[in-house]
């Protein structure tokens, strides 16, 4: 592929691709080979790939997607500074803060699909929903339409009364995780790991808990080596407890791992509010 041809391609300079080209063109010395072994491969292939027009490039489609990447920080950075201006502005403030939250959907969709074509992994469940946006273009376009619509997405669900305990092991994450449970009446306890959980849903009484929600990646005990002890307790009520797993980690080989060690049903992380109470409302009804 000629550099010409490649700056049209990427939608540079042929400027640009020059510099990038010095930058990766040399497989001994300089990105290639941390790429190379980061993917897997030999800086030999992945080398081969970024020159061979008969084979997609990785290299190539990770460079196209930084883009993606850094426009929706953009947007989210700028409109931090904007909800902190007009804070006592409720118009501003909502269209600001749900202009936050599609972006940041839109990043975490941009990093599923770069860690995708990163592994070159053509099996994963795809993520993109219908009619989001598909570039950066749309996106701008779909904040347009969207935002200024600051529906409390609690309403509806109703837990009152029901304990769920919340295993997670950032602070922050479980301050988050109980200020949205407890806005459906559910009363929340919390377990900072795995360990911790496992020696909590044992010692209460049998039914005393009526979920686990249970983070994947934990120090001590990670949430899939705890859910397989919970389901191995004697007392068959405390070990048939729902459990849900929160991880960031949304791959297949993710979900799978979760689902056998007896885990009943997978969320991603950040949680998606509408979509975590309607997983909770099937083992709460």
């Amino acid at each position: 592929m000629t550099q010409a041809a490649l700056a049209q391609r990427l939608g540079v300079t042929d400027k640009a691709v020059s510099k990038w080209e010095r930058d990766v063109s040399y497989p001994d010395v300089t990105l290639i080979p941390k790429l190379a072994d980061i993917l897997g491969v030999t800086a030999d292939d992945l080398f081969s790939e970024s020159v061979d027009d008969g084979r997609p490039s990785r290299l190539l489609k990770i460079y196209e997607m930084s883009h993606d990447i850094r426009t929706p920080l953009h947007m989210i950075l700028g409109c931090v500074d904007m909800a902190k201006l007009h804070r006592k502005d409720d118009e501003k403030l909502c269209r600001y803060l749900e202009s936050i939250r599609i972006s940041g959907e839109y990043l975490l969709r941009s990093v599923d699909e770069l860690m995708r074509v990163t592994y070159k992994n053509d099996e994963e469940e795809e993520n993109y929903v219908r009619g989001y946006p598909a570039n950066v273009q749309e996106l701008g376009e779909y904040l347009g339409e969207r935002t200024g619509n600051c529906n409390d997405i609690a309403s509806g669900y109703v837990f009152r009364g029901k304990r769920i305990l919340v295993a997670e092991d950032i602070r922050l994450n479980r301050e988050i995780a109980g200020e949205i449970l407890q806005q459906t009446g559910a009363k929340v306890e919390f377990a900072e790991n795995g360990a911790v959980c496992v020696q909590m849903v044992e010692t209460a009484a049998a039914g005393y808990y009526d979920l686990v929600l249970m983070d994947i990646m934990m120090p001590e005990m990670d949430g899939i080596e705890a859910a397989r002890r919970i389901r191995q307790l004697e007392d068959k009520q405390k070990a048939s407890v729902p459990i849900i797993a929160m991880s960031a980690n949304v791959h297949t080989k993710d979900r799978r791992a979760a689902l056998e060690a007896g885990m009943n049903a997978f969320t991603e992380k950040p949680l998606f509010i509408d979509k975590l109470f309607k997983t909770m409302e099937q083992y709460l009804s």
